[in-house]
């Protein structure tokens, strides 16, 4: 049900204690007290009720101004059936109804409502909290609205307080509030479960991304004994949530996972979380020795498998016109190797990795290593919190081959971002070969499980890797093996590094026509290297004629003026006109061929 804020709460309050007089309060209070308040009704900053006292009354209370509060019972003053109506609404929210009889009767402030100060601690809060909005969750059948007004009252509740103190209470209220998200969630009609999902998820976004920005306002270790308090229950509680198997909702284990890096500093609260993560690890039955043995193997299978790639020559001459394959100044037999090759290239797929460009041996390596462990199949949400906290841990502390290995046995569709995370600290800490291993692993894992956020996420990595690192290619290296799905990356790397007959030979690999490309590429690309966009040319050209249809030979004389203007860029204009020649030889029966030749003037003259 909705509720007043709290000024408004207040401001009615203090009304009735100033202006009524307290029998008239008491007798208000028996109304309350016998049931005779059965309807009630927030709506805005405006409460609606009815009272029963042998005659049903409306009643309305106008939270922002009591003198425009009104009731259909004779009495010209603010009458009981009014203070029947406030009692009502005290209780429906959380409130002792009888507490605030005393104050209204007996004197004494209404601020604060029996809220808990800040060095209550956060244990008090959360009870405070629970008994004030712990069913609330029950209003969200929608949306997460009636959370969003919770958020905002119990946060405002400490606006008064040090900064420091401050932002540990909004941690705290934001976690509690997403405890309630969850709950709302887990009763959600299972039929309509997806839709809950994507409103409910979109409604706690911001508060997912309001909490982080919180944690990094937060220093690296407490300040004093009462921070330490407030951050070891947070700690607690986010440890709670994260192994608790009711909420699917949210992702818990990045918010453990960022609490933690987070505060990677305190070293004694750092050991005390490792070791109650490693003793629940051991009672689901983790071994850390077979751990270390598996965690070897899959490190040796990971650095063995690597791709050949294609030489850039040969991949140009893959495409060179069959009309003119000397074009490029490349012979038939390296035309028919490159072909081979091209097409070894553009053919990549998870299902045979030997396209890729990686040997037998390793193929079956990568293949082997890839394979998820059978347990990962059937891991709870709690025993995959388990581990991928586990994983977080021995990351930190250096041992990298323990972190693969538990996160090996984790479902890899829920646990990739993690994975990503630890790359990601992998490359901002300069660590080359650290990095290599997670992204081997998860190169592997997505040869096993295919997923298009975390193939994106690595085509990221491998870019920002290869810019980092240009005389160690490994991001090029898994960029071709992913081919033709990291296409577009591939090619924007290449042509951020100036690799331009490396892009050109990537383009000739994967069958791209000069009029899918970007205009500005091309370009660049006739502008810097001419000669490498003719091999390209040349076969737009073939394929145009192959078509044998009018618009195919505008289409061919489009691309041959085109060539034309490579060539002379290219200082090559005598192997244009002997090209042209022999072009208008070879195809002197497609009249209409040659009637497009004559209105473009391709003479070759």
């Amino acid at each position: 049900m909705a509720r007043l804020a709290d000024e408004r709460t207040d401001r009615l309050l203090r009304a009735l204690q100033n202006g009524m007089p307290p029998d008239r309060l008491s007798r208000g209070h028996a109304l309350y007290r016998a049931g005779r308040v059965p309807v009630m009704e927030v709506v805005m900053n405006t409460v609606y009720g009815a009272v029963h006292d042998g005659t049903v009354h409306a009643v309305t209370l106008d939270a922002d101004d009591m003198a425009y509060s009104t009731c259909t019972c004779p009495e010209e003053e603010w009458c009981a059936h009014m203070a029947a109506l406030v009692f009502r609404y005290c209780e429906s929210a959380g409130g002792d109804a009888d507490a605030v009889l005393k104050i209204l009767t007996e004197g004494g402030s209404l601020d604060g409502d029996g809220m808990p100060g800040p060095a209550d601690g956060p244990e008090a809060w959360a009870e405070w909290f629970a008994g004030r909005f712990g069913d609330v969750w029950l209003e969200c059948r929608r949306s997460l609205h009636p959370l969003q007004l919770v958020l905002q009252e119990a946060k405002g509740k400490a606006r008064d307080w040090p900064p420091g103190m401050r932002r540990l209470h909004w941690l705290q209220t934001v976690l509690l509030v997403l405890e309630q998200a969850e709950l709302a969630y887990a009763g959600s009609d299972p039929a309509n479960r997806y839709y809950y999902q994507l409103a409910f998820t979109r409604s706690a976004e911001p508060w997912v991304q309001h909490w982080l920005e919180l944690l990094r306002e937060t220093g690296p270790v407490p300040a004093g004994e009462a921070e330490e308090r407030w951050l070891r229950a947070i700690a607690a509680r986010l440890r709670e949530a994260a192994l608790n198997e009711r909420y699917g909702l949210l992702r818990w284990d990045e918010l453990y996972v960022a609490w933690w890096d987070h505060f990677a500093g305190w070293r004694d609260a750092v050991l005390g979380e490792r070791e109650v993560i490693g003793r629940l690890a051991e009672a689901i039955g983790y071994a850390d020795a077979g751990a270390r043995k598996g965690s070897a193997s899959g490190a040796d299978a990971s650095a063995g498998a690597s791709a050949a790639g294609t030489s850039a020559a040969s991949a140009s001459a893959a495409s060179v016109s069959a009309a003119d394959p000397s074009a490029a100044g490349i012979s038939g037999t390296s035309a028919t190797a490159a072909s081979a090759a091209g097409a070894s290239f553009a053919g990549t797929s998870a299902a045979d990795p030997s396209a890729a460009g990686i040997s037998g041996t390793s193929a079956t390596a990568a293949s082997a290593a890839g394979t998820p462990d059978p347990g990962a199949l059937s891991l709870s949400s709690r025993e995959t919190a388990i581990l991928t906290a586990l994983a977080f841990f021995r990351f930190r502390d250096g041992d990298h081959d323990g972190a693969i290995d538990a996160m090996r046995r984790t479902p890899f569709r829920h646990t990739w971002t993690i994975v990503r995370r630890f790359a990601e600290r992998c490359l901002e800490d300069g660590d080359f070969d650290m990095l290599e291993r997670w992204m081997r692993f998860l190169h592997e894992r997505l040869r096993q499980i295919r997923d298009a956020a975390a193939l994106k996420s690595l085509l990221a990595l491998c870019r920002a890797a290869d810019e980092r690192w240009p005389e160690r290619p490994l991001g090029i290296r898994l960029m071709r093996e992913w081919l033709p799905l990291s296409y577009g990356e591939l090619s924007t790397l290449y042509l951020s590094r100036g690799r331009l007959r490396d892009w050109a030979d990537l383009q000739l690999a994967m069958g791209i026509r000069p009029e899918d490309l970007d205009a500005g590429h091309l370009r660049r690309v006739a502008k810097e290297a001419p000669e490498l966009l003719l091999p390209l040319f040349h076969r737009a050209v073939d394929e145009a004629v192959r078509s044998r249809g009018r618009a195919g030979y505008r289409a061919a004389v489009r691309h041959l003026k085109r060539l034309e203007k490579l060539y002379r860029a290219a200082g090559r204009q005598e192997r244009w006109r002997e090209f042209i020649r022999q072009f208008r030889t070879r195809h002197a029966r497609l009249r209409a061929l040659q009637e497009e030749l004559r209105y473009a003037n391709l003479t070759g003259d």
